[in-house]
């Protein structure tokens, strides 16, 4: 009993965890603040080691080296203080890291609230040749045998000695080389594996302070289904599992 507790822990930590499918914001970004006094522009350079995030905003009027900052998730807080007559004005954003965007709210010490917003510097030139890629990435014969493959939205069920668990997958399919996010409503981690014929492999890994959690979740495809699915969780065990594709 208590190597299934172990199991079934061991998942509910990967599926919850926001900082297993922590988002990564390091680089530039035009940021666009929006203050009392109208909208100002300027580039921030964002550092970030695990959840610690710090950085410089380059503006106008030089340069502001900033520290402190976090992300948990998508949930990105950072703040710098700035001169103003005299005196030091405390900025703390907070956003949501949406892809290549970020939009949230900014405070302004005890003079009020305002929105901020920002993009990946170059991320409008960089985008047409990243959605010109899958074009050239698998032959005709694979592309054609997976024209609708593990593609799409799925519900997933994880059968368990506690009663059933649900959670959601959304795969890409290239050529039988699937990635994609695997969660639930507490929080979603990175997917990749693959499908040869009807046989169905997916991964998941978790950095976790006692190192990495690898689940190896195999499955057969029928249809719109997923049948006969094992998930292995390293050292700790295994369930059953199965999955519908969400009908669009």
């Amino acid at each position: 009993m208590t190597r299934t507790r172990l199991t079934l822990f061991a998942f509910l930590v990967l599926v919850a965890a926001p900082a297993f499918a922590q988002t990564n914001v390091t680089g530039d970004w035009d940021v666009t603040l929006n203050t009392p006094q109208g909208a100002n522009t300027m580039q921030v350079t964002f550092k970030q080691d695990g959840g610690k995030v710090s950085g410089t905003m380059k503006s106008p009027m030089g340069e502001l080296p900033f520290d402190g900052g976090t992300i948990t998730g998508s949930d990105l807080v950072f703040g710098f203080s700035v001169p103003v007559q005299g005196m030091s004005l405390d900025i703390t954003l907070n956003g949501k890291v949406d892809g290549g965007s970020i939009a949230g709210t900014a405070k302004f010490g005890d003079f009020g609230e305002g929105e901020w917003s920002a993009k990946r510097s170059g991320a409008a030139s960089a985008a047409p040749a990243a959605a010109a890629a899958p074009a050239a990435a698998a032959p005709a014969a694979s592309a054609a045998a997976s024209a609708t493959g593990m593609n799409g939205k799925w519900d997933v069920m994880l059968r368990t000695p506690q009663g059933d668990f649900p959670a959601n997958t959304t795969i890409t399919d290239n050529g039988g080389k699937l990635t994609g996010t695997f969660g639930s409503q507490m929080g979603e981690v990175p997917l990749t594996g693959s499908l040869a014929g009807n046989a169905v492999k997916l991964s998941i890994v978790a950095q976790t302070p006692q190192g990495d959690l690898t689940v190896e979740m195999t499955g057969d495809l029928d249809g719109d289904s997923i049948v006969n699915g094992k998930a292995d969780i390293t050292g700790l065990g295994q369930l059953e599992w199965s999955a519908k594709r969400v009908k669009q």
